[in-house]
């Protein structure tokens, strides 16, 4: 039976049997086999809150009370500034970023990480005080011109402006604000470099990876975006439960455009198992990271572009350019779309398009190709 008193004491915790809980200060302690497991725990206007804060092991009974009180007055925060209508007058980016991460984080997963990043670096440290509906054009301009001065590119930028752009579609939704306060064009980008990284280029990087100064997990990281074309993302993302070795395919819950079903290479699959059994693992990350709060590795662009410089291959290519690459080669091979469309996990027929880079003969091979007509 669950105990309740006004304020949790260490005497309690310790009268606790597995599997029972105590709940007071807005807090739950529940003991179970390894500890005790602590939640804030209460209710505001008749909705439960209930969030994990952590465990005996790295948080105190004290440290827990403390951090149990801190959320209740978030909370509290942002149920006044939602039930009462003032955020169009108060709310500041301060108050009103971490509930649109919230959802995004609930109901999205497009950039989710991203855009907390641009948050936290950039549009927090410079509106994070200021009232939503304060921020008017000239202060934008002013914003950008010193993320251009700090060095940032102009795609860059515009992308860190497209974050707050968005954050005020879901203002406007849910009657933050009227309108988006400010109205300023995008930064002119210098056209992007893209096709696909030539077979030369593929294997000399290949070969590089398998050196042993390199990332040990580069050439696995390669063998998949050449092999199948995933996205970069989607690669680290990869599950040791997810992968279906009988069929050789791999469950992708969340993508760009949704969950799929990946098919993968005998290449592929014989790698994974390498790893697989090196590590012993049956659950959690391909690409696992202790040192990342994630719990995987965050990004692969230094590893790529050391490997690059290692083969001797062009410095500008990106793990985006095996996913172009891949869809060129399946198009060569007289792929038809929706086969592509299939293995990459593109939702049209004009992404496939965007992606393949035929020229010349081959393009006119190809199509021939797909129409019987060789």
């Amino acid at each position: 039976m669950a105990k309740t008193s006004n304020k949790l004491t260490n005497n309690d915790l310790k009268t606790l049997a597995v599997g029972q809980a105590a709940y007071g200060s807005n807090l739950r302690a529940t003991r179970n086999k390894s500890g005790i497991t602590f939640h804030a725990c209460f209710t505001i206007d008749g909705k439960r809150h209930l969030h994990r804060l952590g465990n005996s092991k790295n948080l105190s009974l004290t440290d827990a009370i403390r951090a149990a009180a801190e959320y209740r007055v978030k909370q509290e925060r942002e149920h006044e500034l939602q039930r009462d209508g003032g955020a169009e007058s108060d709310m500041t980016l301060n108050e009103a970023v971490p509930m649109y991460m919230d959802y995004l984080h609930q109901f999205t997963a497009k950039q989710t990480r991203f855009k907390e990043g641009h948050f936290r670096k950039h549009i927090l440290p410079e509106f994070g005080e200021v009232k939503i509906r304060k921020i008017n054009s000239h202060m934008m301009q002013n914003f950008i011109g010193k993320l251009l001065n700090k060095g940032l590119q102009p795609a860059s930028t515009n992308r860190i402006k497209a974050t707050l752009d968005a954050f005020y579609k879901y203002a406007i939704r849910q009657s933050w604000v009227q309108r988006k306060p400010y109205s300023i064009e995008a930064l002119t980008e210098a056209p992007k470099r893209k096709g696909r990284i030539p077979k030369s280029h593929q294997q000399a990087m290949l070969a590089a990876a398998k050196k042993p100064d390199q990332h040990p997990l580069i050439y696995l990281f390669l063998v998949i975006g050449f092999g199948v074309g995933m996205r970069h993302t989607e690669i680290l993302n990869i599950r040791w439960e997810n992968i279906d070795w009988e069929t050789g395919s791999i469950w992708m819950p969340q993508t760009k455009t949704g969950a799929r079903e990946q098919p993968t290479t005998e290449l592929i699959i014989q790698e994974l198992k390498k790893l697989k059994q090196q590590r012993s693992a049956d659950d959690g990350f391909v690409f696992a990271s202790e040192k990342s709060k994630s719990g995987r590795i965050d990004r692969m662009h230094k590893p790529f572009s050391r490997v690059c410089k290692a083969a001797g291959v062009p410095q500008h290519y990106t793990p985006h350019f095996m996913r172009h690459t891949c869809v060129s080669e399946l198009v060569a091979d007289g792929c038809t779309d929706p086969l592509v469309m299939h293995f990459t996990g593109h939702k049209t027929v004009k992404m496939v398009a965007y992606y393949s880079h035929l020229k010349g003969t081959e393009a006119e091979e190809s199509i021939r190709s797909q129409r019987g007509q060789l």
